[in-house]
């Protein structure tokens, strides 16, 4: 399956079937040239077709911000189920666009792949280039990445001061970290608000109870979603594999880690990608040659302790047999 959909690789590949036909007319060997600024003129046009996505993403995140003010200044039970359906929309299409970026984003990837393969010859100055683009636009994704990550964080932090201030007006309790938890975990019925009602009757009660009600399902929607926005984002931020340690592609093979507890920054720091080398600052050794070392290091320490033992127990031996002497 192509997971790359926009112009670029249609255009790549007719231009490039054309270009081996005209070196093929000319004697040549047909294969596609690296450098042409065409090629990198087409891949620039993909990767601000990205950031055009990244903008409407920026404006659904002001959107959100806005929402997040309202819910805190909201009053009853239907200004807050009015302000959950307008979320929850913003909240789909935050998503379906963060898709499209997240596949786009891999069409850069293998199309650059794939063009650097036509040029037969390795790596070229356009091969850097469009690599460039690609590591740019990655970070960018990442500090995207986190402002949702933030904002996430901050409505939960809001959210659980007014389920505070309205589960004090009620019960006149202080109410615990554990009580909040509870309250939005559970059912209305099983909530301490929910046995006030019962036990006061009062309609005041009765309103507050729905509109907490509402709070708590409206945040498990905020959490949901931007929760599977946040492992979308994420699995864009990994770093991208250089040609020869892997085609291209981007890396984790076992998938992105899963997002950390509320309250806690849950996105780990991604190295930044490797761009046309394969070293690193460790010299350039592999994983294998690593661990290989660090076990012959250990081997080492173990023999020496060891060693060490047998000659204390020799020893303390000699002086045993010297007394006894």
């Amino acid at each position: 399956m192509d997971m790359f959909d926009g112009s670029f690789k249609i255009y790549v590949d007719a231009h490039n079937s054309q270009q081996k036909m005209d070196d093929i007319e000319r004697g040549g060997h047909g294969n596609g040239n690296g450098n042409d600024p065409y090629v990198v003129d087409m891949f620039s046009k993909e990767v601000q077709n990205v950031r055009e996505d990244m903008k409407d993403m920026e404006q659904l995140y002001t959107r959100l911000q806005e929402c997040n003010e309202e819910i805190k200044t909201a009053e009853n039970a239907k200004i807050m189920k009015e302000l959950r359906a307008q979320l929850n929309m913003d909240l789909d299409h935050i998503l379906k666009l963060a898709k499209q970026i997240n596949k786009k984003f891999d069409g850069l990837v293998l199309a650059n792949a794939a063009q650097r393969k036509l040029t037969g010859n390795g790596p070229d100055p356009s091969d850097d280039h469009r690599a460039s683009m690609i590591s740019n636009l990655g970070e960018d994704l990442k500090h995207m990445m986190r402002s949702f990550q933030g904002l996430r964080t901050q409505m939960e932090s809001d959210h659980r001061q007014i389920i505070e201030s309205r589960f004090y007006a009620i019960t006149r309790e202080k109410a615990t970290a554990e009580s909040i938890d509870n309250l939005i975990a559970n059912d209305a019925a099983e909530s301490p608000l929910h046995q006030a009602m019962q036990e006061h009757g009062r309609a005041v009660v009765l309103d507050a109870v729905a509109e907490i009600q509402e709070r708590r399902d409206t945040m498990r929607d905020i959490r949901r979603n931007l929760m599977s926005l946040h492992q979308i984002l994420l699995g864009i931020a990994t770093p991208i594999i250089p040609e020869g340690q892997g085609g291209g592609n981007r890396g984790g093979g076992a998938g992105p880690p899963s997002p950390g507890p509320v309250g806690v920054d849950p996105y780990p720091v991604v190295p930044p990608p490797v761009l046309g080398g394969g070293k690193t600052g460790t010299g350039g050794l592999n994983d294998y040659e690593k661990e290989t070392r660090k076990q012959a290091y250990i081997a080492i320490a173990l023999a020496l302790c060891i060693i060490s033992i047998v000659v204390v127990s020799l020893l303390q031996l000699e002086a045993q047999l010297e007394s006894k002497a």
